[in-house]
C-alpha cells in the first residue's frame, strides 16, 4: 500500500502492516482531494445532519478480537440528503501518540455517495460509490439503520483484506452506532482482519 507521500512502506511484520482500518484508503486515493471536484457550489440538500464521536479498533488474532488502541480515532460526518441519494463526507483523526502511520496519515477524509431505491419488502435498497470502493446494501424502514457491503478498491499481495462491511444502527434518539469490518473472501469463507466500533451523537438543524 502506498503511503500519502507515494513511497511503499516496508512492513515490520505481517499482522501490523496496514493494521488499521478501512479509512486508510483516503491516504491512498489518487489526486489531492478525496472529494469530487466542482467549479461551483453543490446544490442545496433537502436535509443535512452531522455525526460525531469516537471509534475503537480491534485486530483479529488467533481466533479472537484484540483491542489496538493506537488505531482508535475520532470522527465527524456531514451527511446531505437529496431526493434520490445522500452524500457523506467523513473526517477521521487518530490522536494516540503510539500510532505508527502504517494505515496512512493521522488525519483523513472519505467521501460516499449512496443512491436509494424503494425495496419490495420495505425499506430501501442502497448502491454506494466511495473512496473505499463500490457496493450495495439495504436500509431498514424508517431509516433506523443500514448494512453496506463494499468491494475494496485496492488489491495486491500486501493488502490483507478485499471487502468492507459497514453496519449502522440508531439505538436511541440522538445516538448512532456503526461497526466497520475489514475481511477477505476466500474459498466461500470470510477471513476477518480488522474492525472499528464507532459510537457518537447525531446533530440536526433546529426544527428538523
Amino acid at each position: 500500500m502506498l503511503r500519502n507521500d507515494g513511497r511503499v512502506p516496508r512492513p515490520r511484520n505481517e499482522t501490523r502492516f496496514l493494521a488499521a482500518f478501512v479509512l486508510a484508503a483516503a491516504g491512498c486515493s489518487a489526486g489531492p482531494s478525496a472529494l469530487p471536484l466542482t467549479a461551483s457550489p453543490p446544490p442545496a440538500p433537502l436535509s443535512s445532519s452531522v455525526f460525531a464521536g469516537n471509534a475503537r479498533a480491534y485486530r483479529f488474532e488467533k481466533g479472537a478480537w484484540v483491542a489496538d488502541p493506537a488505531y482508535d480515532y475520532d470522527f465527524i460526518v456531514l451527511e446531505s440528503r437529496y431526493s434520490d441519494h445522500r452524500e457523506a463526507v467523513k473526517e477521521i483523526h487518530r490522536r494516540n501518540p503510539l500510532y505508527d502511520g502504517w494505515a496512512g496519515p493521522r488525519d483523513q477524509t472519505l467521501f460516499f455517495t449512496i443512491r436509494e431505491t424503494p425495496a419490495a419488502g420495505g425499506g430501501r435498497d442502497l448502491a454506494v460509490t466511495s473512496t473505499l470502493g463500490s457496493g450495495t446494501g439495504h436500509e431498514k424502514p424508517g431509516g433506523e439503520g443500514f448494512l453496506l457491503e463494499i468491494a475494496y478498491a485496492r488489491s495486491g499481495w500486501f493488502v490483507p483484506f478485499d471487502s468492507i462491511r459497514i453496519r449502522q444502527e440508531r439505538p436511541a434518539s440522538g445516538r448512532i452506532q456503526e461497526t466497520v469490518e475489514l475481511y477477505s473472501k476466500k474459498d466461500g469463507h470470510e477471513v476477518p482482519y480488522l474492525k472499528m466500533e464507532e459510537e457518537g451523537l447525531v446533530y440536526l438543524p433546529r426544527g428538523s
